[in-house]
């Protein structure tokens, strides 16, 4: 062979930056042509419709993948699998890469992705057998065709494809000698011709460097590394994202990923038709997807033998009219696999990582499949009889799994004996590396059934008993002979004949050539689509004008070869009928070629909200929600050159008084912090959007956000949750006005709108760091212009801090799931449930001027959530009405109010969730200071289980400091002149303002706590000056220090003064500082008032204080606990002093997961069933 290397190519383009997909934003209502789907004929449909001057929209469900994105290795791999069980679930994201479709007999795996299987193939490019073709199951019409199909047909798709054989100055490769020595000993066998049988493969590979190919993408040369059923990361496999789909967009096409078809129904307003679809945007999940519309005069389906049934199903559920033949015979193509393990002679048995192969390029395994012994000339046999069979390398990602497989839980037929080399190289693990796989490709009876499954909402293989056809047998023999000329050891399919055949008791099919379900055919009685393609209607010889199909799934009967090229002739023949028909003229000889600078993406920004209102319509009112995605391409201009900071937006409209289904959102756009025109010294938040309803109508809604300080001490959560909207009919505010809204992110929203913040088309994982750290320092430096010194409680961002990327909750995978709720005075909470297991359910209460992330802080190695989760244990996070992450902070609110509302409406929703009689509680400061107040005003007698008062209780005694602010009545005094909360949260853009009173916090801490507390953080110094010395420095690691101002933030004026006459009385009293929790506080049991409220109190009660503790006196539950003993002496009650801790560190602190959980857990395990 010649000296040229596969591997020696120092040409490698930087695909980094290059992307074919459009944001979802950039929908529009109507196109002239829709293509479902992106694989071959779905490509094809693109390219020529485009090239024939339409507007054109491509759908694809996956995502769009680049070289260098494909996963190498098996943890990587694994990540990207989706896997659908009949008549179970769907394991997986739906836009994972390998799309498993396991069913009783057949298991499919197909690529989902922008270039759908064509980036997880082997790219062969063999032509049919002629006799398939001759198979009456084809249309008369296409039979009489074959000539141009096989001429003008498939020279455009081979001008497209590109595809050519192994080069013979490549260095050799050890299978390809492998193959050819089985090729020899078959034919022996056969009484074959051994040069004729054996062959190297069309490959749609490129084996030379290209600095353009004929679609004007770069392109290197194959390294023959074997990834290529891994998906090619050097970019040198011809997969379709490297020709019809970047010549599509050349040509005016536009492409959306992460879209997937739910149903085509006749579109009721126009001669076209209507697509259902729904967004899968990874981190976008937070909000329930909900189906949108665009409508087009063409539509072709695209998605595969299974994708198009599957939506194909779904349409005729809608209601459209379709042959009874709908997802009839399907066929698996004949796939078999088997293995010679252990041969004489070393193959290179799988593919290896990049890294690898260009530091050992010598040690290439070469491409997936090179040769092919092709069994398809054999006299006497008929063409269902014959078969090729190719080498194959499994990818680089399958390394562990198939050596496990191969080597420990399959045994083989040794087609040798006595041979203690083959021995020894078992036994010490090197068998695998003398490995070869067998691909086969054959018939069957195409007798499978494509049916919808009702638990996985897709399609499953119906085809029994479809194992035990002859022709896999056939398959079997021949290659146990090849393993005998290659003296290994002979290992069949193991969903076949191995192990997971023997526990399923089922000789299974594995099928990648999935093929069928929309077979052609004559009429609607003996097909599904025309020979051209075009939906039959019912049985008749009607079509559906406009609807088409042209993929694998039209073929009527197995290919017997890899069917790629076969299903390109195929779509390319539809297209010239089609274009006939309609009188289109696709011009083939164009030479444009896509421009790569309109493919560079910049890295953009993108999240979600939802908003619920009511929306009025003349004398109707009713409910209106708006889930909106608003995104930005380019989120460097939108934040520093665009001065109205505009984005794009789309999503969906749901009101039934304006139409029955969600309106879709289209040309929709986004302003953040602009300018407003109608009043001085404001910004604002605006919304312009189209709206179109299932039925055709369209409207045009316009919403703004008014940015503005209206008092001193206002922090903008309310101006930034709310929108007011207006609706008019037609696509301008020129039409008449119909409507009007006005509408809140509610609390439980606000914390999933800020998960979806995520930042797109970006190089790394500090450049998403970094743009998505300058995105929240934009909003919160504007919000600081706006309002000032007193922020609100989201988490604002330090400028001067590097990003801070937070570690995912030790949760074994389950995910939070999120419960708002309404009190019945209307304030809106929610509970957040961690669900570990059957103990409890238990309710964390958080205390003031926090939330409950001080229960889920991942500053620590393990918080009280993860603790209690890994005990087992049904948590639930109240976030009560002053909890920061709400907008309700920022409310004027008391104990009373909290006590009456907050507390019983989320034990009512977690006994009605749960179907428990009471749970547990585990209540913190504030938290457990309204809990008590809760159960001694009645609410929740017989609810609770048992409790854990942190650190405050119905007995409030104060620190000094926290006596001396009672005493001189600084709450009351703020809240006098106006103050209506103060804030933790500072940073280092203060103005002089702003600095003159961090210095005087500074001072207030440095006075009145000792020296070894005192620190340089300001946020710190601002909680001192609020509550106290809420912890020991030394109990918190640096981590939590520096990012205090996540957990810390707004705190209403009015509560702060309603807890500092508690603080005067020493005890819990209403807001008019009178003894209605426990009147004759001072009488005690002698009087009957008292005990008739301290009766509510005879539950098992662990009380805890930090020694330390500089906020509440540890007279406090050590009273408390004097006083439940006494009014209750049978009762169970505890109270336990945590050495060298303060107040918030028994929570928060760097190892209170050991010196101060396992006492929370002992008592609760007590009381753990209920």
């Amino acid at each position: 062979m010649g000296s040229a290397s596969s591997s020696s190519s120092c040409f490698q383009p930087n695909y980094g930056d290059f992307y074919l997909s459009s944001a979802h934003s950039n929908i529009d209502a109507r196109y002239d042509v829709i293509v479902i789907g992106s694989g071959y004929g779905g490509s094809i449909a693109a390219s020529r419709a485009a090239r024939a001057g339409k507007k054109v929209c491509v759908l694809e469900k996956g995502r769009e993948w680049r070289p260098g994105d494909f996963p190498e290795t098996e943890l990587n791999s694994a990540k990207e699998v989706q896997m659908t069980f009949h008549g179970n679930k769907t394991v997986g994201d739906p836009t994972s890469l390998f799309d498993f479709v396991i069913s009783p007999d057949v298991a499919v795996l197909q690529g989902c992705g922008l270039g759908g299987t064509s980036l997880i193939n082997a790219n062969v490019a063999l032509d049919c057998d002629p006799r398939v073709f001759q198979d009456e199951v084809w249309p008369k019409t296409l039979r009489e065709d074959l000539e141009t199909m096989n001429n003008t047909d498939k020279k455009r798709a081979l001008d497209m494809l590109q595809p050519t054989v192994y080069p013979e100055k490549f260095p050799e490769l050890p299978k390809m000698s492998r193959m050819a020595k089985a090729a020899a000993h078959i034919a022996d066998i056969e009484s074959l011709d051994a040069t004729k049988i054996f062959k190297r493969t069309p490959l749609l590979v490129n084996f030379n460097d290209k600095e353009k190919n004929s679609a004007g993408i770069p392109q290197p040369a194959c390294i023959s590394c074997g990834n290529c059923c891994g998906g090619c990361n050097t970019g040198a496999k011809n997969t379709l994202n490297m020709n019809y789909l970047p010549d599509a967009k050349a040509h005016g096409a536009k492409i959306f990923t992460q879209v997937e078809v739910r149903g085509v129904v006749k579109d009721p307003v126009s001669d076209g038709w209507r697509v259902h679809y729904v967004h899968h945007l990874r981190k976008q999940k937070s909000f329930k997807v909900k189906e949108q519309i665009v409508r087009a005069n063409v539509v072709i389906l695209g998605a595969g033998a299974l994708g198009s049934t599957d939506i194909l199903l779904k349409s005729q559920a809608l209601g459209l009219e379709l042959s009874p033949n709908l997802g009839k015979r399907f066929t698996t193509n004949g796939d078999a696999v088997g293995f010679s393990y252990n041969g004489e002679s070393v193959v290179r048995h799988v593919g290896k990582p990049l890294v690898k192969i260009r530091k050992k390029p010598h040690k290439a395994p070469g491409p997936c499949v090179t040769s092919i012994i092709d069994m398809r000339e054999q006299e006497g046999k008929t063409v269902d009889q014959c078969f090729v069979l190719e080498d194959g390398t499994p990818p680089s990602s399958t390394s562990l799994p198939y050596n496990i497989v191969i080597r420990f839980l399959e045994s083989g037929k040794d087609t040798t004996s006595g041979d203690v080399q083959k021995t020894g190289r078992h036994v010490i693990g090197k068998g695998m590396k003398n490995t070869i796989a067998f691909l086969a490709v054959g018939h069957d009876s195409a007798a499978g059934e494509l049916q919808l499954d009702e638990e996985t909402d897709r399609v499953w293989v119906n085809y029994p008993n479809i194992g035990e056809s002859e022709n896999f047998e056939r398959v079997r023999s021949t290659m146990e002979h090849a393993t005998t000329s290659l003296k290994g050891t002979f290992i069949p399919n193991p969903y076949w004949a191995g192990l997971a055949a023997k526990m399923r008791d089922t000789k299974g099919i594995v099928t990648v050539h999935p093929l069928g379900g929309c077979g052609m055919g004559e009429t609607g009685a003996g097909g599904v689509v025309t020979h051209a393609g075009q939906v039959f209607v019912g049985d008749s010889s009607e079509v559906h004008q406009g609807l088409y199909v042209l993929d694998g799934s039209v073929m009527p009967r197995s290919l017997g070869i890899n069917p790629c090229l076969t299903i390109s002739m195929v779509a390319e023949r539809g297209m010239r009928l089609m274009a006939e028909e309609r009188g289109w003229s696709i011009d083939f000889e164009s030479s444009k070629v896509l421009d790569l600078e309109s493919t560079r993406a910049r890295p953009g920004i993108r999240f979600t909200e939802r908003l619920g209102g009511q929306m009025t319509i003349g004398e109707n009112t009713g409910p209106c929600e708006l889930i909106l995605t608003i995104e930005s391409e380019d989120v460097e201009q939108m934040l520093n050159e665009d001065e109205t900071h505009q984005a794009r937006v789309h999503g969906n409209l749901t009101c039934e008084i304006l139409s029955s289904c969600p309106l879709t959102v289209s040309n929709g756009y986004f302003t953040m912090f602009s300018l407003s025109e109608d009043k001085v010294q404001s910004r604002e938040m605006t919304y312009t959007l189209n709206l179109t309803s299932a039925e055709g109508a369209v409207y045009y809604l316009k919403g703004h956000k008014l940015i503005h300080k209206d008092s001193a001490f206002e922090i903008g959560k309310k101006d930034t949750t709310r929108l007011e909207i207006s609706v008019y009919k037609g696509e301008s505010e020129d039409g008449d006005e119909i409507g009007k809204a006005k509408l809140q992110i509610r609390g439980g929203d606000i914390v999933k709108k800020l998960s979806t913040i995520e930042v797109t088309h970006a190089s790394g994982k500090l450049e998403r760091l970094k743009w998505k750290t300058k995105f929240c320092t934009f909003f919160m430096g504007n919000m600081w212009q706006i309002y000032g010194a007193f922020t609100s409680g989201c988490t604002p961002f330090d400028p001067t801090a590097p990003p801070r990327e937070k570690r995912p909750l030790k949760l074994n995978g389950t995910e939070a799931k999120v419960y708002p709720i309404e009190t019945e005075d209307g304030v809106e909470l929610y509970l957040t449930r961690y669900q570990g297991g059957p103990k409890g359910p238990v309710m964390l209460v958080h205390g003031m001027g926090v939330s409950s992330k001080i229960f889920s802080l991942d500053t620590v190695d393990t918080n009280l959530v993860e603790f209690l989760f890994a005990e087992g244990y049904d948590v639930w996070l109240l976030e009560w009405r002053a909890s920061i992450m709400l907008p309700s902070a920022n409310e004027k609110t008391t104990i009373d109010l909290c006590a009456e509302y907050d507390v019983p409406a989320g034990v009512k929703k977690i006994l009605a969730v749960t179907n428990q009689k009471n749970i547990q509680i585990l209540a913190h400061c504030a938290g457990a200071a309204i809990t008590c107040a809760s159960i001694l005003a009645g609410k929740l007698h017989g609810k609770v289980r048992n409790l854990i008062i942190s650190q405050s209780g119905f007995i409030n005694v104060p620190t000094r400091l926290n006596w001396f602010k009672a005493h001189l009545k600084l709450p009351q005094i703020l809240y006098g002149i106006g103050v209506e909360g103060l804030t933790a949260y500072t940073d280092s853009e203060q103005n002089w303002m702003g600095k003159i009173l961090d210095q005087f916090f500074e001072g207030t801490a440095d006075v009145t706590t000792a020296f070894d507390q005192h620190c340089d953080n300001h946020v710190c110094h601002r909680i001192t000056f609020l509550y106290g010395l809420l912890y020991e420095h030394c109990n918190f690691n640096s981590a939590t220090h520096e990012t205090l101002h996540e957990m810390f933030g707004y705190g209403d004026a009015k509560l702060l003064k309603h807890f500092a006459l508690c603080f005067a009385k020493e005890h819990l009293v209403n807001d008019e500082g009178k003894d209605t929790y426990l009147p004759d506080f001072k009488k005690g049991l002698k009087s009957q008032e008292y005990k008739d409220k301290i009766a509510f109190m005879d539950i098992p009660i662990q009380f805890c204080s930090g020694e330390k503790n500089k906020a509440f006196d540890q007279a406090s539950t050590a009273r408390a606990l004097q006083r439940v003993a006494e009014a209750h002496p049978g009762q169970n009650y505890e109270r336990f002093v945590v050495p060298d801790y303060g107040h918030i560190d028994c929570i928060m602190g760097k190892n209170a997961a050991t010196d101060v959980f396992p006492y929370f857990l002992r008592f609760l395990d007590k009381y753990a069933e209920g």
